[in-house]
């Protein structure tokens, strides 16, 4: 039987490359470490349209109780059709340009909804007035946007256009809702510390980053350079040098450039773990990864079979690159995060580890220097202070022979505040000694007993942690020693006895 009518195939659905309804909700999860390296973004814009000055403000919110951010510079400034292009995500006129900090045309969106439902931009040049756009996450999610709105002539806010250059960009965070702190206060000083890391080498060169109105000091994670807030470390020989052809042309050689620089110990030592920790003296042991002149990564790279220790804190490693060897680095489109290739592992990671091992070795050799110097450890005078702990100790005994008067008179001893640890030969089998100065209960560690040749010794070259936690056990001994005091024939025979032991069962190893 003939079919009377010819059957149409149905339409193939058409799926764009992007659910944009989704997308959105979708890219405001991408893992910007921090609200630093989210502003940075802006910041690496305004400064390749030739800004020399960015002011960062962070204020209330007018409408509830949260936070703004608004970024704003004197910069090239754009048209209306790239004010719109900007707000596109992969939409930028520098598309995989290796020529600056952007690449990917990623940036401005994908950051500004990291930290805010909805982004304003305000640019202009000096030929025309300000034209405003705006991304709504809301609008997007529910379907009353589907394209970047047209720029359109705006004035600019009251207090920005009381700073406003001849040309620039504003962009706004009108309210931040994925900031991990709630004070202004708070958000602006994390601000300013991690910026004048990031963007030390631009601020050298004589850019002004502000963030409310205080300028941002650069800040030189070697500690060498001046000006920074903190300086007084050694650049340790010539910096390393590698040419590598560049994996896109291999007719262009490009440089990778390697820093190293040690901390003075004998003089920053003595300072409190605190004040070490606030001046990024402890805790910063790495290497800062710097592309184009702008750090994007800190950590541990490129150091081979050599694991992290506290002894690393005291020396710092800078590797400074070109684009043309992103690949090798292994970029992350955010710009806050390098995945060294295994080429480039091979190239420069044995001369590296061998630096950190030596580098290592030296910084150990100048801490026993300092301790046999001073005839005891500088961790122990600095870490074992027991001014909060030592009530709760038993109390401390007169010596039998005592005077009648120092019996009658409370306390009977003084309570110990401090700890200083020696090592030197002694005359007895015992492994260590305590006597009392004062409020200072000084500790000799036996270097004749095998305690100190096969436990001690080995222990305090593995690390400050491992020193410190080794130390608490002897001179918690020790403490418990002095408390006992009032019956010292009877302590000294124990611990005679034990240390005696302790030989025998090291020995027998």
């Amino acid at each position: 039987m003939t079919a009377l009518f010819k059957q149409t195939p149905e339409k193939p659905t058409a799926y764009p490359v992007v659910a944009a309804d989704t997308f959105i909700l979708a890219t405001r999860e991408t893992g910007y470490r921090s609200t630093a390296a989210a502003v940075a973004e802006l910041i690496d814009n305004s400064l390749q349209a030739h800004a020399s000055r960015v002011d960062v403000c962070v204020h209330a919110h007018r409408e509830n109780r949260g936070i703004g951010i608004a970024v704003l510079d004197d910069g090239d400034g754009m048209s209306p059709e790239n004010i719109q292009r900007a707000l596109q995500f992969g939409g930028s006129e520098r598309f995989n340009s290796r020529e600056g900090f952007g690449r990917f045309g990623m940036g401005l969106p994908n950051s500004s909804l990291s930290q805010a439902p909805r982004v304003e931009v305000y640019s202009w040049r000096r030929d025309s007035p300000p034209h405003f756009t705006f991304l709504d996450v809301d609008d997007i999610a529910k379907g009353r946007c589907e394209s970047v709105p047209r720029a359109t002539a705006a004035a600019l806010p009251e207090w920005a256009a009381r700073r406003a250059g001849k040309s620039g960009t504003l962009v706004v965070w009108p309210r931040c809702d994925r900031l991990g702190y709630r004070r202004i206060s708070t958000v602006s000083a994390k601000l300013g510390r991690e910026l004048g890391r990031i963007y030390r080498f631009s601020l050298w060169q004589g850019v002004r980053i502000t963030v409310n109105g205080d300028n941002v000091e650069p800040i030189d994670p070697l500690l060498c350079r001046n000006p920074s807030r903190m300086s007084g470390a050694e650049p340790v020989g010539d910096p390393l040098r590698y040419e590598i052809r560049a994996p896109g042309n291999p007719a262009v050689a490009s440089v990778i450039s390697v820093r190293f620089s040690l901390l003075p110990v004998a003089a920053w030592a003595q300072r409190s773990n605190p004040e070490k920790q606030l001046l990024g003296i402890t805790g910063r042991a790495g290497v800062s990864v710097v592309r184009a002149g702008r750090e994007i990564d800190y950590g541990w790279y490129l150091m081979g079979q050599k694991r992290k220790e506290n002894y690393d804190d005291w020396w710092r490693c800078e590797i400074a690159f070109d684009p043309e060897l992103d690949e090798y680095f292994r970029v992350t489109h955010s710009k806050q995060g390098v995945f060294p290739h295994p080429k480039l592992v091979e190239m420069i990671g044995p001369d590296l580890e061998q630096m950190a091992r030596l580098l290592n070795m030296r910084v150990r050799s100048e801490f026993r220097r300092i301790s046999a110097g001073a005839g005891g450890s500088q961790f122990s005078v600095q870490t074992l202070k027991r001014k909060r702990r030592e009530p709760s100790l038993p109390k401390m005994r007169a010596p039998l022979n005592a005077t009648r008067r120092e019996q009658l008179l409370p306390p009977l001893r003084r309570s110990v505040r401090r700890y200083i640890l020696r090592t030197a030969a002694l005359s007895s089998s015992r492994f260590f000694t305590v006597e009392q100065e004062g409020d200072t209960a000084v500790v000799t560690l036996n270097s004749d007993h095998p305690f100190h040749e096969f436990v001690y010794r080995p222990e305090s070259e593995n690390g400050q942690q491992d020193q410190f936690r080794l130390e608490c056990i002897v001179l918690a001994a020790a403490r418990a020693e002095l408390a006992q005091r009032g019956s010292r024939a009877l302590t000294d025979d124990y611990v005679e006895a034990w240390s005696d032991a302790l030989a025998v069962f090291l020995k027998a190893r």
